[in-house]
């Protein structure tokens, strides 16, 4: 996994009709834009109102299910460089994942090394190969995150595909790809 400039994304983002959405200073959100190929998939988990673009799925799911789909997902998309975008600062993410990572040595690497980083909202790319750390660091940030400035977001690179895990509240997925897209509801309403 290595650290990327914000800009070595841009045609990425610009490709997939992925566009910044910005509350505040302290968050940046990414929406792949809604068209005719996109849809839109928001599970929450039960009892928790987790908001979605207009007109996305809604799906209520227990909270110890979401790791399955997530798990699900980053393994049907493995062949495929991801990119994973923080809500918040790096900071945030590395804090609250540093008890939960702790035994993780891949993990333990990326962590050293993104000292330089904590403070910045640069790109981090993921292949194939580093599937078992997001697996891990996401069910870590599921189970422990409890801000927005906590979330991440992955970007596949090749099938546009958008998840971001929204601290305490659930998952938002855009697809611009039918089959993934028919795969990950099915997966959902097991």
């Amino acid at each position: 996994m290595n650290f990327l400039k914000a800009d070595e994304i841009r045609d990425l983002l610009n490709d997939y009709g992925i566009e910044q959405d910005t509350t505040d200073e302290n968050h940046v959100f990414l929406r792949m834009s809604s068209g005719d190929t996109v849809q839109h998939l928001v599970l929450s988990i039960a009892g928790q109102d987790c908001e979605g673009p207009e007109g996305a799925d809604r799906q209520d799911i227990a909270a110890e299910a979401l790791p399955g789909v997530v798990q699900h997902l980053l393994q049907k998309l493995h062949h495929n460089q991801m990119v994973l975008v923080p809500v918040g600062k790096w900071r945030s993410v590395f804090d609250i994942v540093a008890f939960s990572m702790a035994e993780n040595e891949d993990w333990q690497r990326i962590d050293a090394a993104a000292s330089v980083e904590l403070n910045s909202r640069d790109p981090l790319l993921a292949d194939a190969g580093d599937l078992h750390i997001l697996e891990e660091l996401f069910q870590a940030l599921m189970r422990d995150s409890d801000t927005p400035d906590q979330g991440l977001v992955l970007i596949t690179v090749g099938v546009p595909v958008l998840m971001e895990i929204v601290p305490d509240r659930g998952i938002r997925l855009s697809f611009g790809n039918d089959a993934i897209a028919a795969e990950v509801r099915e997966i959902c309403a097991a």
